[in-house]
């Protein structure tokens, strides 16, 4: 007989004071239970209870053993318990997509703090470009992605929006550019290589969007058919590119001070920028799913602490 059965049955024993009780609640026959009593008593070398038409008492030995057994319990459920958490942990774990901006902005603080809470969690954090992101979301490679607002995003997608703020962009260029120290136009960049980073991907947008005209009013924009572009999924390429040049990178503006320590600072604009939403894209399916909102709110609460974006309200 295993130990952990043995400890349960005189336990019940122990708890009910009657064999016949305890067999009723352990779903076995009392002549089985009696047995069992009678093998861990030899196997102890005790006598563990008193016996009498009464009932059942516990010796000083028993009531010894009671209390170690309570003990030995108490450990063995914790212990399960424990083992059961860890078993939902590394089954679960985080599959997240996260823009490049966001992760430097935001995220990297608070993966810290989700690697010390789940320190045996499995974790996947997919950096790229939102339409990549969707498209891997769809495919059940990603839980969530935080990123932009898919203008023209198929409606029959399957996918939710939560906004969570705001954000403008803004245009970056190399300390002692030829259009810092004054106003600038988008007109003003026309001469000037346009720098992208991350790219839409031609083949996540075909699949993904079905109403391109908000991504070509962008290239309208900022004149990307009539200037030379260059592009790159690498920031640390994006930077040495920037330094070495003249060119223009769109990159949000709360990006500004990250950028300053690059030697990459804003152009002063002379149009407003639009805001943009920014927020977390997940599955109609998984919109109550307990994890994904605990996990929104750690978001929400990171992005609170940043003091860098206008959070939505």
């Amino acid at each position: 007989m295993g130990m952990d059965k043995a400890w349960r049955q005189f336990l019940a024993v122990a708890e009910l004071r009657s064999v016949s009780l305890a067999a009723q609640r352990l779903f076995v026959s009392q002549p089985t239970l009696t047995h069992n009593l009678k093998k861990l008593e030899s196997q102890l070398g005790v006598t563990l209870f008193n016996r009498s038409p009464r009932g059942m008492t516990l010796t000083s030995y028993g009531e010894t053993l009671l209390e170690q057994a309570r003990i030995m319990q108490r450990v063995y459920d914790n212990a399960l318990g424990k083992l059961q958490q860890l078993k939902v942990e590394q089954e679960s774990g985080l599959r997240i997509g996260v823009g490049m901006a966001w992760w430097h902005l935001f995220f990297r603080d608070l993966f810290q703090r989700y690697r010390e809470q789940h320190p045996t969690a499995p974790a996947h954090i997919e950096i790229g470009n939102h339409l990549r992101s969707m498209d891997q979301l769809l495919a059940g490679e990603l839980d969530l992605f935080i990123g932009h607002r898919i203008a023209g995003l198929n409606p029959n997608s399957g996918a939710v929006f939560t906004p969570l703020f705001k954000v403008r962009d803004a245009c970056f260029v190399r300390t002692g550019h030829p259009l810092l120290g004054r106003a600038v136009s988008f007109d003003d960049l026309l001469d000037y290589p346009h720098l992208a980073v991350t790219p839409d991907e031609t083949r996540y947008s075909r699949a993904v969007v079905t109403n391109p005209q908000f991504k070509e009013a962008e290239h309208h924009q900022y004149h990307l058919a009539d200037r030379v572009v260059w592009s790159t999924s690498s920031m640390s390429a994006a930077l040495d590119i920037l330094r070495d040049s003249d060119a223009v990178m769109i990159y949000p503006e709360s990006m500004t001070e990250t950028l300053a320590d690059s030697g990459v600072v804003p152009l002063a604009l002379t149009e407003p920028q639009e805001a943009m939403e920014v927020g977390v894209y997940r599955l109609e399916d998984r919109i109550s799913d307990d994890g994904l909102d605990a996990l929104v709110e750690e978001v929400k609460l990171a992005l609170v602490e940043t003091n860098k974006v206008e959070l939505t309200t």
